[in-house]
């Protein structure tokens, strides 16, 4: 018996209700096959997933959710600069890499030479952080600006440059000299840390989402040139005929977006391991692509989506504390989730015909 043909049609409207209802089943079908997981593994599912409830309920670890869900958060406000012009910028994670090589930069300047007065250490590290993280994202926009050159490739293969850049450095010369031998810089003083409300990362790093979730609203909804990405992310013709310098406006809208993910690589280590290192990012830039598209490119969305998928990294860590569960078991219930969640806003775009069939609705 012949195969019935199988396409994808692009969906031509679909509602917030089927969205919001799309994505609460993509999450529900997510942690049912990750039952399915704990199972084959022989754990006991109702401990598995009362571990993964406590980060949402327990202080303490909601915090600790918090302040892991600030770097995708910021990453993910910046990628829905880009994205909203059609910049597929892919390099959140090497951005973020940047962003923490220079503010690691001005904490070992500081110390080792008495640059600055201790007042102006963090202040600056968010200056370089986001200067370094908008710089790496410019010659991506350079080339699309210019020559057409496809920004995925360009953005993606720079993430590889700067995490060997900063082992470079962390095995190198930025090594602690009193670290017994670890890949470790010197660890950041206080003053360098996200403690200026309440002594507290969580809050800290909180209000630095809100505030630049506002900017961003107030950019998109006010500001000139988030009218100028708007129109250029949905035609080119018209953001001509409007008279907007397209290759001006892709720049700048690539510079923000490169750099709050830059920032977000100061949020790791002022806010959450305290010093330098490899691997400092389990993938949070990679992770802040699925959180801005999850929220729909809106601002106040992105802020409790990045909060759910930091409180996802929390719960990987509780599953491997008090069940045992080996590091490439928490790798996978991590990435069924992510891969349900992405294909659940697939299915937002397109519909699935099999056989004959008309555009969709």
């Amino acid at each position: 018996m012949a195969l019935l043909p199988i396409r994808f049609e692009r969906r031509l409207t679909y509602t917030r209700t089927a969205a919001i209802l799309t994505t609460i089943l993509a999450i529900l079908l997510a942690f049912g096959a990750v039952a399915i997981l704990f199972i084959i593994l022989g754990l006991d599912v109702a401990a598995a997933f009362q571990t993964i409830l406590n980060v949402f309920i327990t202080p303490r670890l909601f915090f600790q959710a918090v302040v892991r869900g600030v770097p995708i958060t910021l990453a993910a406000l910046g990628l829905a600069i880009a994205f909203r012009m059609n910049f597929w910028n892919i390099g959140a994670e090497g951005q973020i890499y940047m962003g923490a090589f220079a503010s690691t930069g001005i904490v070992l300047a500081h110390i080792y030479y008495g640059f600055l007065p201790e007042v102006l250490v963090l202040p600056t590290m968010f200056l370089t952080a986001f200067l370094a993280g908008g710089a790496w994202c410019l010659l991506p926009a350079v080339l699309k600006a210019k020559l057409n050159v496809n920004e995925i490739l360009t953005t993606l293969m720079m993430n590889f440059i700067a995490i060997l850049w900063v082992a470079y450095l962390i095995y190198g010369p930025w090594r602690d000299p009193e670290g017994f031998g670890f890949p470790l810089s010197i660890p950041f003083p206080d003053y360098a840390k996200f403690l200026f409300i309440a002594g507290n990362q969580a809050y800290t790093g909180f209000t630095i989402t809100l505030i630049v979730a506002a900017l961003i609203y107030l950019l998109f909804r006010y500001g000139k040139l988030g009218f100028e990405l708007t129109v250029i992310g949905q035609s080119l013709d018209a953001a001509r005929y409007a008279g907007i310098n397209i290759a001006k406006a892709i720049v700048l809208g690539a510079f923000l977006s490169g750099g709050l993910a830059g920032i977000g690589g100061l949020s790791i280590l002022s806010g959450i391991i305290g010093r330098l290192r490899p691997d400092l990012s389990p993938g949070y830039g990679y992770t802040a692509i699925i959180v801005s598209f999850l929220a729909a490119l809106n601002p106040w969305l992105i802020v409790p989506a990045g909060i759910f998928f930091g409180g996802l990294f929390t719960a990987g860590e509780a599953l491997q504390a008090t069940l045992k569960i080996p590091g490439a078991a928490v790798e996978m219930f991590q990435s069924i989730i992510f891969i349900f969640i992405i294909f659940g806003e697939f299915l937002k775009r397109y519909r699935i015909v099999v056989g004959g069939g008309g555009s969709g609705g």
